[in-house]
């Protein structure tokens, strides 16, 4: 595959990362801490995932700096608001909760996991 179309892909993937980790702190800050929390938590977890990107950007992608830099936003903004509810809940979880966990885990966690992956081998790919 040619060098632009490999860096045309990365890109869109990363369209869709910046879009999922949006969604998820959205998603998941509102009902820790209320709408207008979210929406500028959201916005600066945007602005993060795109600097830390731009950093991995300039790493080796087998290198562990890449890694590390690709994922800070995901666990910034999707898994660490997840651990805090988790663990801040002193009662037994509700059904309503668990199914909150699992939508979270399939509308955001799984998709980004997948696209980190996808991108990491185009990365290769490319260098």
């Amino acid at each position: 595959m040619e060098r632009r179309k490999l860096r045309s892909l990365r890109g869109l993937i990363n369209i869709s990362l910046l879009s999922l980790i949006f969604g998820a702190a959205i998603h998941i800050l509102a009902s820790l801490l209320g709408n207008y929390s979210a929406m500028a938590l959201g916005a600066v977890g945007v602005l993060l995932t795109f600097y830390c990107y731009r950093r991995a950007d300039r790493q080796d992608a087998s290198r562990l700096a890449y890694t590390l830099w690709r994922l800070l936003p995901t666990l910034t903004f999707v898994i660490l608001p997840v651990a805090i509810f988790w663990y801040g809940s002193d009662s037994q979880w509700s059904a309503t909760e668990v199914l909150m966990l699992v939508e979270i885990s399939c509308s955001y966690l799984i998709p980004i996991v997948c696209l980190l992956l996808v991108e990491r081998t185009l990365k290769k790919a490319q260098q």
